[in-house]
């Protein structure tokens, strides 16, 4: 066995400092926080991993803390709560400033470039960091970049045409786009270009559900059966399978968002001639998947292998 060099050893102890762990603690008291901490570092330990001193302070949710993004915080709510404070979780700060500051890099970088080189490299950004934080309090920020984003786009405009009025420059770059009744949209027109807005982003919310709600109790089954369809795949082709099969695994009979992986299995094999068609294909569980592919499936899993004649 060849002996690591001397860079190979360098990359491996580098490599061994490189992973992180990111969690949080919430606790009724400081004084039950102080145990979780101290209880977490020998299991830490003997994991390889440790504490860092300057980043796991012990906060009270009133001011608020910063994880992964999210500002997560308790605002006085005296007329709308019980308690009195309300948990909102929002885009933190840092988050806000960085993206604008990658957004206003993009916007000084194209200055003179087509307006569709620009709206090409700044769409993925504003979906990708808009769907991040979709599950947050993100309304009111979604409108806030929005507005800078119009900002931004004026000052582009006057760059780039400094001599020509706001009334051309306004016909040239802002307009409708259908389905949408906002008029103020930044385009290329000529070669049908669309800045997107993070308002378009839909906020999505989910719904914790209560301790005592198991899905296997069975005055519950049309609660579970409504909240199933709620979470279910709506695009794609994955989608389509699951509204067929109305949500559920055909071997097992079981829901297919129950948090296992999903598959999509061939009736007929495609070394056999079988087609991308939804009539041959199956939405299965990873374990319903292998033994319908086992030799040793029973005569019912054994059926999802015969062609499909609908």
């Amino acid at each position: 066995m060849r002996k690591p060099a001397a860079t190979d050893r360098r990359r491996l102890k580098s490599l061994s400092h490189s992973f992180t762990l990111d969690l949080v603690v919430l606790s009724p008291t400081y004084e039950q926080a102080v145990t979780a901490q101290e209880l977490l570092s020998p299991w830490l330990g003997t994991r390889g991993l440790r504490l860092s001193g300057e980043k796991t302070p012990i906060r009270h949710l009133r001011e608020g803390f910063n994880f992964l993004g999210f500002n997560i915080r308790h605002y006085p709510t005296p007329n709308s709560s019980r308690s009195g404070y309300k948990l909102l979780i929002k885009p933190s700060p840092d988050s806000v400033r960085q993206i604008k500051r990658k957004l206003k890099g993009l916007w000084r970088k194209h200055v003179g470039s087509p307006a569709v080189a620009l709206i090409n490299e700044m769409n993925p950004l504003i979906r990708g960091w808009s769907t991040y934080f979709r599950s947050g309090v993100s309304k009111e920020v979604f409108a806030a970049l929005d507005g800078f984003m119009y900002r931004r786009a004026q000052r582009y405009m006057q760059r780039r045409h400094p001599r020509k009025s706001g009334w051309w420059r306004t016909q040239k770059y802002w307009g409708r786009v259908s389905g949408r009744q906002d008029r103020w949209v930044f385009q290329d027109k000529e070669r049908h270009g669309t800045l997107r807005k993070f308002a378009w982003t839909t906020i999505i919310r989910h719904r914790l559900v209560p301790t005592t709600y198991s899905p296997d109790d069975p005055t519950l089954q049309d609660y579970w059966s409504q909240r199933r369809q709620r979470n279910q795949v709506t695009t794609g082709r994955a989608g389509q399978l699951a509204r067929r099969q109305h949500g559920r695994c055909p071997v097992c009979h079981q829901a297919l968002d129950n948090g296992e992986d999903v598959h999509v299995h061939h009736v007929r094999p495609k070394q056999h001639g079988g087609t991308e068609d939804l009539t041959n294909l199956r939405l299965v569980h990873n374990t319903c998947h292998r033994q319908i592919h086992s030799s040793s499936a029973p005569l019912g899993v054994r059926r999802l292998l015969e062609p499909c004649t609908r």
